[in-house]
């Protein structure tokens, strides 16, 4: 989010098809004009797109300067889509220099950032798996040049100059910034970048198997409240037979088995807020870390984890003589009663152990 948006007393917030459509008629609108993310998806069909408005009758454009697209790669597939919406559905227009005829904007500061697709914040990572692909992209204002860093210090005229898609392959904090003229033009902007750990295997001896030593719920009560061991675990659409579900903030202890070398699991938030009426905004509630502690020291952590994500891999060795294992749900710092974390897949790797056959 632009650091330099504001929203006051006169601004509106919206939601849903109804809403709008009486906004548009107490205010007597005579066309909206759509500016935002994403192009092919949210501006043309939520509630309050463009597809529900234009059926309602009124008259709607595309500010081509203020939106962009969720496909790849970005530049291209935005012109592909603002060409067919330009000739299929409605047209478009250069917000600023709508702003410019009007007075309303002298042109001389622009609040711009650079576009980094795709992107994260740390909290809320993009996580990828070997590499991932990065594009930086400014507005004409701004000028054609890009200065880049790749470890997290604000960009200089010094700084690498971007001239292709760059290429990441471990954990990267991006910030990015347009120079126009060898001076800083628009806003700095930034993107954290997490590489996932490979897939651990399958565990020898399941965690649901084992009764636990020790559980601590929440202090409060909740719709969401979750037995620490249950069926039917989902994470991002994909459901597991059975593991360790904890409601932040939580926790639960075992005793490791004498044999156990190592601990693996595959931890994120379960999908359960999907089920409910509102879980579009739901969804982005929901933040949690996972830790992992053997006799007391934190041995390995995630980041911050949220709905949809890809499951963060725990592959964790136990050192030898180890007592106990300790599974850790955080909140994240915001409290949220939606925070409901699993460990799946999650169990012992044992050498030479011939228990009941895994059923993952």
């Amino acid at each position: 989010m632009n650091r330099a948006l504001e929203i006051n007393k006169s601004d509106l917030v919206a939601w849903g098809t109804r809403e709008l459509w009486n906004i548009v008629q107490a205010k007597k609108l005579e066309r909206l004009v759509y500016v935002g993310i994403a192009a092919d998806i949210c501006v043309l069909g939520k509630g309050e797109g463009m597809v529900p408005m234009r059926k309602l009758g009124v008259p709607c454009a595309l500010a081509r300067d203020l939106t962009d697209t969720d496909s790849y790669p970005p530049e291209e597939a935005l012109e592909h889509t603002l060409r067919i919406l330009e000739t299929q559905f409605a047209p478009t227009l250069d917000f600023a220099d709508l702003l410019a005829e009007q007075g309303l904007w002298p042109g001389t500061e622009s609040v711009e950032m650079v576009r980094i697709q795709p992107w994260g914040k740390p909290r809320r990572p993009y996580f990828f798996k070997e590499f991932t692909t990065v594009t930086l992209e400014c507005a004409p204002q701004l000028g054609r040049e890009i200065r880049y860093t790749l470890d997290g210090v604000e960009p200089a005229i010094t700084s690498p100059l971007y001239s292709q898609p760059i290429i990441l392959t471990h954990q990267t904090t991006l910030r990015a910034r347009a120079f126009r003229e060898g001076k800083p033009a628009g806003l700095p902007s930034d993107a954290f970048y997490v590489k996932l750990p490979a897939t651990p295997p399958s565990p020898t001896l399941r965690l649901w198997e084992l009764a636990p030593t020790r559980v601590r719920y929440p202090d409060f009560k909740s719709e969401w409240h979750v037995p620490a061991q249950t069926w039917g675990l989902t994470l991002r659409g994909v459901n597991y037979y059975q593991g360790i579900t904890l409601h932040a903030p939580g926790e639960i202890e075992f005793a490791v088995p004498a044999d156990a070398t190592r601990f693996v699991a595959l931890a994120g938030a379960d999908d359960a807020p999907k089920g409910r009426f509102n879980a579009q905004f739901l969804g982005q509630y929901p933040s949690m870390t996972f830790q992992v502690f053997i006799d007391g020291r934190m041995q390995a952590e995630s980041p911050v984890m949220r709905m949809g994500q890809m499951p963060w891999p725990f592959d964790v060795p136990i050192p030898r003589r180890a007592k106990r294992l300790r599974l850790v749900v955080t909140s994240a710092g915001d409290g949220s009663r939606l925070d409901i974390g699993d460990f799946a897949q999650s169990g012992f790797i044992i050498p030479g152990y011939n228990g009941p056959k895994n059923l993952y």
